[in-house]
Protein backbone atom coordinates (compact mmCIF):
# COMPACT_ATOMS: atom_id res chain seq x y z
CA UNK A 1 0.00 0.00 0.00
CA UNK A 2 1.60 3.36 -1.28
CA UNK A 3 -1.41 5.97 -0.25
CA UNK A 4 -3.05 6.51 2.96
CA UNK A 5 -5.40 9.47 1.36
CA UNK A 6 -4.66 10.53 -1.92
CA UNK A 7 -6.80 13.40 -2.13
CA UNK A 8 -3.79 15.42 -0.06
CA UNK A 9 -1.93 15.10 -3.00
CA UNK A 10 -4.37 16.89 -5.83
CA UNK A 11 -4.63 20.20 -6.35
CA UNK A 12 -7.97 21.49 -4.56
CA UNK A 13 -6.14 20.08 -1.29
CA UNK A 14 -6.61 22.75 1.74
CA UNK A 15 -3.85 21.62 3.91
CA UNK A 16 -4.02 22.10 7.73
CA UNK A 17 -1.37 24.47 7.46
CA UNK A 18 0.50 26.69 5.15
CA UNK A 19 4.33 26.06 5.39
CA UNK A 20 6.24 29.71 4.82
CA UNK A 21 2.99 31.69 3.82
CA UNK A 22 1.65 32.04 7.37
CA UNK A 23 2.55 35.75 7.14
CA UNK A 24 0.69 36.48 3.70
CA UNK A 25 -2.55 35.01 5.60
CA UNK A 26 -1.98 37.00 8.24
CA UNK A 27 -1.45 39.94 6.43
CA UNK A 28 -4.65 39.11 3.84
CA UNK A 29 -6.85 38.47 7.49
CA UNK A 30 -5.22 42.04 8.61
CA UNK A 31 -6.53 44.13 4.96
CA UNK A 32 -10.21 42.53 5.89
CA UNK A 33 -10.43 42.45 9.99
CA UNK A 34 -12.72 44.92 9.31
CA UNK A 35 -14.54 44.32 7.18
CA UNK A 36 -14.77 40.95 8.88
CA UNK A 37 -15.63 42.42 12.02
CA UNK A 38 -18.29 44.61 11.15
CA UNK A 39 -19.67 43.32 7.32
CA UNK A 40 -20.71 46.32 5.10
CA UNK A 41 -18.56 49.19 7.10
CA UNK A 42 -15.58 49.49 4.12
CA UNK A 43 -14.80 47.65 0.85
CA UNK A 44 -11.40 46.23 0.88
CA UNK A 45 -9.61 45.13 -2.00
CA UNK A 46 -6.40 43.04 -1.85
CA UNK A 47 -4.11 42.02 -4.82
CA UNK A 48 -2.20 38.62 -4.45
CA UNK A 49 0.70 37.94 -6.96
CA UNK A 50 2.99 35.75 -7.81
CA UNK A 51 4.20 33.14 -10.66
CA UNK A 52 2.48 29.88 -10.79
CA UNK A 53 2.05 27.07 -7.61
CA UNK A 54 3.81 29.85 -5.23
CA UNK A 55 0.77 29.49 -2.78
CA UNK A 56 -1.49 32.94 -3.89
CA UNK A 57 -4.69 30.26 -3.80
CA UNK A 58 -4.29 27.75 -1.08
CA UNK A 59 -3.68 30.81 0.82
CA UNK A 60 -6.88 32.54 -0.28
CA UNK A 61 -8.87 29.50 0.11
CA UNK A 62 -7.45 29.40 3.28
CA UNK A 63 -8.44 32.40 4.39
CA UNK A 64 -11.83 31.73 2.99
CA UNK A 65 -11.69 28.82 5.74
CA UNK A 66 -11.32 31.71 7.90
CA UNK A 67 -14.25 33.69 7.42
CA UNK A 68 -16.54 31.21 7.41
CA UNK A 69 -15.09 30.22 10.64
CA UNK A 70 -15.46 33.61 12.16
CA UNK A 71 -18.74 34.36 11.15
CA UNK A 72 -20.56 33.07 14.31
CA UNK A 73 -23.75 34.32 13.58
CA UNK A 74 -27.04 32.08 13.07
CA UNK A 75 -27.49 34.13 9.89
CA UNK A 76 -24.17 33.36 8.43
CA UNK A 77 -24.47 36.80 6.56
CA UNK A 78 -20.81 36.73 5.71
CA UNK A 79 -19.82 34.37 2.91
CA UNK A 80 -16.71 33.27 0.58
CA UNK A 81 -16.94 32.80 -2.70
CA UNK A 82 -13.88 31.97 -5.57
CA UNK A 83 -14.42 32.72 -8.93
CA UNK A 84 -11.75 30.35 -11.41
CA UNK A 85 -11.16 33.28 -14.35
CA UNK A 86 -9.65 30.90 -16.68
CA UNK A 87 -13.21 29.54 -16.69
CA UNK A 88 -15.35 32.29 -16.41
CA UNK A 89 -14.08 35.06 -18.67
CA UNK A 90 -17.03 36.98 -18.96
CA UNK A 91 -17.92 39.22 -16.71
CA UNK A 92 -21.39 37.81 -17.07
CA UNK A 93 -19.89 34.46 -16.47
CA UNK A 94 -18.39 36.33 -12.88
CA UNK A 95 -21.31 37.35 -11.91
CA UNK A 96 -23.71 34.14 -12.52
CA UNK A 97 -20.81 32.50 -10.37
CA UNK A 98 -21.05 34.38 -7.51
CA UNK A 99 -24.78 34.10 -7.57
CA UNK A 100 -24.50 30.41 -7.74
CA UNK A 101 -22.19 30.25 -4.99
CA UNK A 102 -24.42 32.39 -3.25
CA UNK A 103 -27.12 30.14 -3.28
CA UNK A 104 -29.01 32.51 -5.31
CA UNK A 105 -31.99 31.86 -7.98
CA UNK A 106 -29.61 33.03 -10.65
CA UNK A 107 -31.01 32.87 -14.28
CA UNK A 108 -29.21 31.55 -16.87
CA UNK A 109 -29.38 33.98 -19.50
CA UNK A 110 -31.76 36.89 -21.18
CA UNK A 111 -29.74 39.23 -19.30
CA UNK A 112 -26.76 41.60 -19.89
CA UNK A 113 -23.67 41.87 -17.51
CA UNK A 114 -25.28 45.43 -16.22
CA UNK A 115 -28.46 43.90 -15.55
CA UNK A 116 -26.75 40.60 -14.19
CA UNK A 117 -25.04 43.20 -11.95
CA UNK A 118 -27.85 44.87 -10.78
CA UNK A 119 -29.78 41.79 -10.12
CA UNK A 120 -27.31 40.34 -8.00
CA UNK A 121 -27.03 43.20 -5.94
CA UNK A 122 -31.12 43.56 -5.72
CA UNK A 123 -30.61 40.26 -4.17
CA UNK A 124 -27.96 40.46 -2.15
CA UNK A 125 -29.37 43.24 -0.05
CA UNK A 126 -32.82 41.62 0.26
CA UNK A 127 -31.47 38.69 1.77
CA UNK A 128 -28.60 40.68 3.75
CA UNK A 129 -25.88 38.91 2.89
CA UNK A 130 -21.83 40.13 2.60
CA UNK A 131 -19.32 38.50 0.33
CA UNK A 132 -15.71 38.27 0.38
CA UNK A 133 -15.13 37.56 -3.40
CA UNK A 134 -11.60 36.30 -5.16
CA UNK A 135 -11.43 36.30 -8.70
CA UNK A 136 -8.64 34.17 -9.33
CA UNK A 137 -6.20 34.55 -12.41
CA UNK A 138 -8.04 37.71 -12.89
CA UNK A 139 -5.72 38.61 -15.78
CA UNK A 140 -8.34 36.41 -18.28
CA UNK A 141 -11.12 38.32 -17.33
CA UNK A 142 -9.32 41.63 -18.32
CA UNK A 143 -7.56 40.02 -20.97
CA UNK A 144 -10.74 38.63 -22.28
CA UNK A 145 -13.69 41.03 -22.08
CA UNK A 146 -11.52 44.11 -21.50
CA UNK A 147 -10.51 46.04 -18.26
CA UNK A 148 -14.21 47.56 -18.20
CA UNK A 149 -15.17 44.22 -17.09
CA UNK A 150 -13.22 44.45 -13.79
CA UNK A 151 -13.59 48.34 -13.22
CA UNK A 152 -17.02 48.07 -12.66
CA UNK A 153 -16.52 45.39 -9.77
CA UNK A 154 -13.73 47.44 -8.38
CA UNK A 155 -15.46 50.55 -8.67
CA UNK A 156 -18.99 49.13 -6.75
CA UNK A 157 -18.26 51.31 -3.97
CA UNK A 158 -19.74 53.90 -5.81
CA UNK A 159 -22.83 51.66 -7.11
CA UNK A 160 -23.40 51.07 -3.26
CA UNK A 161 -23.27 55.12 -2.26
CA UNK A 162 -26.04 55.61 -4.81
CA UNK A 163 -28.33 52.90 -3.42
CA UNK A 164 -28.20 53.94 -0.08
CA UNK A 165 -26.50 50.35 0.29
CA UNK A 166 -23.57 49.06 2.79
CA UNK A 167 -20.64 47.60 1.34
CA UNK A 168 -21.48 44.44 -0.01
CA UNK A 169 -18.61 42.71 -1.14
CA UNK A 170 -14.51 42.68 -0.29
CA UNK A 171 -12.45 41.92 -3.38
CA UNK A 172 -9.21 39.67 -3.36
CA UNK A 173 -7.45 39.88 -6.81
CA UNK A 174 -5.19 37.35 -8.17
CA UNK A 175 -2.54 37.76 -10.67
CA UNK A 176 0.60 36.67 -11.77
CA UNK A 177 2.06 40.34 -11.95
CA UNK A 178 0.72 43.64 -11.94
CA UNK A 179 0.11 44.00 -16.32
CA UNK A 180 -3.57 43.75 -15.65
CA UNK A 181 -3.56 46.87 -13.61
CA UNK A 182 -2.37 48.95 -16.48
CA UNK A 183 -5.22 48.25 -18.24
CA UNK A 184 -7.76 50.07 -15.91
CA UNK A 185 -8.57 53.43 -16.21
CA UNK A 186 -7.01 56.07 -13.54
CA UNK A 187 -10.30 56.26 -11.94
CA UNK A 188 -10.64 52.62 -11.23
CA UNK A 189 -6.47 52.05 -10.60
CA UNK A 190 -7.19 54.92 -7.65
CA UNK A 191 -10.00 52.64 -6.41
CA UNK A 192 -8.50 49.32 -6.51
CA UNK A 193 -6.06 50.87 -4.11
CA UNK A 194 -2.07 49.59 -3.23
CA UNK A 195 -2.85 46.87 -1.01
CA UNK A 196 -0.71 44.11 -2.49
CA UNK A 197 0.81 40.90 -1.10
CA UNK A 198 3.38 39.42 -3.05
CA UNK A 199 4.50 35.59 -3.08
CA UNK A 200 8.25 34.62 -4.00
CA UNK A 201 8.93 31.31 -5.16
CA UNK A 202 9.60 28.58 -3.17
CA UNK A 203 12.95 27.42 -2.20
CA UNK A 204 14.55 23.90 -2.61
CA UNK A 205 14.32 23.78 1.20
CA UNK A 206 10.69 24.94 1.28
CA UNK A 207 9.46 22.33 -1.40
CA UNK A 208 11.13 19.91 0.87
CA UNK A 209 9.11 21.00 3.75
CA UNK A 210 5.81 21.19 1.57
CA UNK A 211 6.16 17.84 0.47
CA UNK A 212 6.99 16.28 3.58
CA UNK A 213 4.13 17.78 4.83
CA UNK A 214 1.95 16.27 2.11
CA UNK A 215 3.48 13.01 1.99
CA UNK A 216 2.76 12.36 6.12
CA UNK A 217 -0.77 13.02 5.13
CA UNK A 218 -0.74 10.89 1.93
CA UNK A 219 1.52 8.09 2.28
CA UNK A 220 2.29 5.44 4.62
CA UNK A 221 5.68 5.97 6.36
CA UNK A 222 7.05 2.91 4.45
CA UNK A 223 6.39 4.30 0.90
CA UNK A 224 8.97 6.97 0.93
CA UNK A 225 12.22 8.10 1.89
CA UNK A 226 13.35 12.01 3.10
CA UNK A 227 15.76 11.05 0.00
CA UNK A 228 12.87 10.88 -2.58
CA UNK A 229 11.05 14.46 -1.93
CA UNK A 230 14.92 15.70 -1.40
CA UNK A 231 14.81 14.65 -5.53
CA UNK A 232 12.05 16.17 -6.48
CA UNK A 233 12.74 19.52 -4.38
CA UNK A 234 16.14 19.70 -6.28
CA UNK A 235 14.09 19.95 -9.33
CA UNK A 236 10.92 22.03 -8.43
CA UNK A 237 12.52 24.85 -5.85
CA UNK A 238 13.66 27.83 -6.58
CA UNK A 239 17.17 28.20 -8.06
CA UNK A 240 19.03 31.60 -8.65
CA UNK A 241 20.94 30.02 -11.52
CA UNK A 242 18.08 28.61 -13.34
CA UNK A 243 15.03 30.08 -14.78
CA UNK A 244 12.68 27.45 -15.77
CA UNK A 245 8.87 28.35 -15.12
CA UNK A 246 8.73 25.01 -12.90
CA UNK A 247 10.72 26.47 -10.45
CA UNK A 248 10.01 27.34 -7.07
CA UNK A 249 6.33 25.89 -7.90
CA UNK A 250 4.60 23.62 -4.96
CA UNK A 251 1.98 22.68 -7.16
CA UNK A 252 4.50 21.06 -9.84
CA UNK A 253 6.54 19.32 -7.10
CA UNK A 254 3.52 17.48 -5.68
CA UNK A 255 2.27 16.51 -9.06
CA UNK A 256 5.29 14.95 -9.17
CA UNK A 257 5.08 12.97 -6.03
CA UNK A 258 1.42 12.25 -7.29
CA UNK A 259 3.10 10.78 -10.12
CA UNK A 260 5.68 8.87 -8.38
CA UNK A 261 3.45 7.22 -6.07
CA UNK A 262 0.86 6.26 -8.67
CA UNK A 263 3.99 4.60 -10.96
CA UNK A 264 5.12 2.85 -7.79
CA UNK A 265 1.32 1.20 -7.22
CA UNK A 266 0.74 0.79 -10.79
CA UNK A 267 3.95 -1.43 -10.90
CA UNK A 268 3.30 -2.92 -7.47
CA UNK A 269 6.23 -1.72 -5.52
CA UNK A 270 5.80 -1.13 -1.99
CA UNK A 271 7.75 2.06 -1.67
CA UNK A 272 8.24 4.49 -4.59
CA UNK A 273 11.93 4.71 -5.99
CA UNK A 274 13.98 7.20 -7.92
CA UNK A 275 13.21 5.67 -10.97
CA UNK A 276 9.20 5.75 -10.06
CA UNK A 277 10.31 9.86 -9.84
CA UNK A 278 12.06 10.12 -12.89
CA UNK A 279 9.56 8.62 -15.04
CA UNK A 280 6.90 10.82 -13.88
CA UNK A 281 9.70 14.00 -14.01
CA UNK A 282 9.15 12.72 -18.17
CA UNK A 283 5.95 12.60 -18.42
CA UNK A 284 5.79 16.24 -17.18
CA UNK A 285 7.27 16.83 -20.64
CA UNK A 286 10.57 18.15 -18.68
CA UNK A 287 12.87 15.73 -19.76
CA UNK A 288 16.56 15.93 -21.71
CA UNK A 289 16.63 16.63 -25.19
CA UNK A 290 18.96 14.56 -27.08
CA UNK A 291 19.91 17.65 -29.48
CA UNK A 292 21.32 18.99 -26.08
CA UNK A 293 23.32 15.76 -25.40
CA UNK A 294 25.33 15.31 -28.49
CA UNK A 295 26.32 19.23 -28.57
CA UNK A 296 28.38 18.44 -24.88
CA UNK A 297 32.14 17.83 -25.11
CA UNK A 298 32.94 14.22 -25.54
CA UNK A 299 34.29 13.96 -22.39
CA UNK A 300 31.26 15.90 -20.40
CA UNK A 301 29.49 13.12 -21.86
CA UNK A 302 31.39 10.24 -20.40
CA UNK A 303 31.54 11.80 -17.37
CA UNK A 304 27.63 12.02 -17.37
CA UNK A 305 27.54 8.91 -18.59
CA UNK A 306 29.49 7.82 -15.74
CA UNK A 307 27.01 9.45 -13.57
CA UNK A 308 24.18 7.75 -15.03
CA UNK A 309 25.96 4.37 -14.65
CA UNK A 310 26.68 4.84 -10.73
CA UNK A 311 23.27 6.00 -10.20
CA UNK A 312 22.04 2.62 -11.63
CA UNK A 313 23.65 0.85 -8.91
CA UNK A 314 21.79 2.82 -6.14
CA UNK A 315 18.05 1.71 -6.67
CA UNK A 316 16.88 2.98 -3.82
CA UNK A 317 19.03 5.74 -3.79
CA UNK A 318 18.44 8.71 -6.19
CA UNK A 319 21.75 10.30 -4.55
CA UNK A 320 25.66 9.43 -5.67
CA UNK A 321 28.73 11.29 -4.64
CA UNK A 322 31.18 13.30 -6.68
CA UNK A 323 33.75 10.71 -5.56
CA UNK A 324 32.02 8.10 -7.32
CA UNK A 325 30.82 9.05 -10.05
CA UNK A 326 34.58 10.49 -10.79
CA UNK A 327 35.74 6.92 -9.79
CA UNK A 328 33.78 5.48 -12.63
CA UNK A 329 34.40 7.93 -15.33
CA UNK A 330 38.45 7.04 -14.90
CA UNK A 331 36.75 3.41 -15.64
CA UNK A 332 35.31 4.47 -18.44
CA UNK A 333 38.17 6.58 -19.87
CA UNK A 334 40.61 2.85 -19.47
CA UNK A 335 37.41 1.16 -21.24
CA UNK A 336 37.46 2.94 -23.60
CA UNK A 337 40.80 4.00 -24.14
CA UNK A 338 40.71 7.83 -22.88
CA UNK A 339 42.96 10.36 -21.19
CA UNK A 340 40.96 10.92 -18.55
CA UNK A 341 40.21 14.54 -18.01
CA UNK A 342 41.58 16.42 -14.51
CA UNK A 343 39.47 16.45 -11.50
CA UNK A 344 39.13 20.18 -11.56
CA UNK A 345 37.88 19.97 -14.86
CA UNK A 346 35.40 17.40 -13.73
CA UNK A 347 34.17 19.97 -11.78
CA UNK A 348 33.29 22.66 -14.55
CA UNK A 349 31.53 19.82 -16.57
CA UNK A 350 29.51 19.13 -13.33
CA UNK A 351 28.59 22.91 -13.54
CA UNK A 352 27.58 23.00 -17.18
CA UNK A 353 25.36 19.88 -16.75
CA UNK A 354 23.71 21.13 -13.44
CA UNK A 355 23.59 24.79 -15.17
CA UNK A 356 21.57 22.86 -18.38
CA UNK A 357 19.39 21.19 -16.06
CA UNK A 358 20.50 17.70 -16.92
CA UNK A 359 21.72 16.78 -13.12
CA UNK A 360 20.52 18.37 -10.02
CA UNK A 361 23.29 18.87 -6.77
CA UNK A 362 22.70 19.46 -3.26
CA UNK A 363 25.77 19.34 -0.46
CA UNK A 364 24.94 16.58 2.23
CA UNK A 365 23.95 16.93 5.39
CA UNK A 366 23.64 14.78 8.18
CA UNK A 367 24.75 11.10 8.12
CA UNK A 368 28.28 11.98 6.17
CA UNK A 369 31.18 12.99 7.23
CA UNK A 370 32.33 16.78 6.00
CA UNK A 371 30.75 18.61 2.93
CA UNK A 372 30.07 16.38 0.00
CA UNK A 373 28.73 16.79 -3.05
CA UNK A 374 25.43 14.89 -3.91
CA UNK A 375 24.45 14.42 -7.84
CA UNK A 376 20.98 13.43 -9.25
CA UNK A 377 19.28 12.94 -12.46
CA UNK A 378 15.96 13.13 -11.94
CA UNK A 379 14.15 14.22 -14.87
CA UNK A 380 14.91 11.09 -16.97
CA UNK A 381 14.98 7.12 -17.20
CA UNK A 382 17.84 6.15 -16.33
CA UNK A 383 17.92 3.30 -18.85
CA UNK A 384 16.87 5.24 -21.64
CA UNK A 385 19.46 8.46 -20.82
CA UNK A 386 22.20 5.71 -20.27
CA UNK A 387 21.31 4.29 -23.77
CA UNK A 388 20.66 7.67 -25.76
CA UNK A 389 24.50 8.42 -24.02
CA UNK A 390 26.40 5.46 -24.93
CA UNK A 391 24.92 5.50 -28.37
CA UNK A 392 26.00 9.41 -29.26
CA UNK A 393 30.14 8.83 -27.15
CA UNK A 394 30.32 5.35 -29.15
CA UNK A 395 29.80 7.44 -32.55
CA UNK A 396 32.09 10.42 -31.36
CA UNK A 397 34.93 7.64 -30.66
CA UNK A 398 34.22 5.24 -34.03
CA UNK A 399 33.76 2.07 -31.22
Amino acid sequence: MIFKSESVLRPEYIPERLPFREDHLRRLIMYFEEFIRNPGSIYPKVILIGKPGTGKTVTARKFGEYVQFTDSSKLKRLKYVHVNCFINRTLFSVLKDIGTQLGLPIPRRGFSSDEMLELLLDMIRDRDIYSIVTLDDVFHLTNHSGADALGKLVKLSEEYLSRGDRYRFGLILISQNLSFIDQLDRSSRSSLGSAIIEFQPYSKDQIFEILLDRAREALHEHAYSEEILEMIADVAGADVNLTEEHRGDARYAIDILWRAAKLAEMNGSSRILPEHVREAIKSTLRGIRVEELKLLPTHEKLFLLAIIKMLKRKEYSPYITFGEAEEMYQMLCEEYNETPRKHTQLWEYLKDLKDKGIVETRISSKGMRGRTTLISIPSEPLNILEQEVEDIVKRELAI
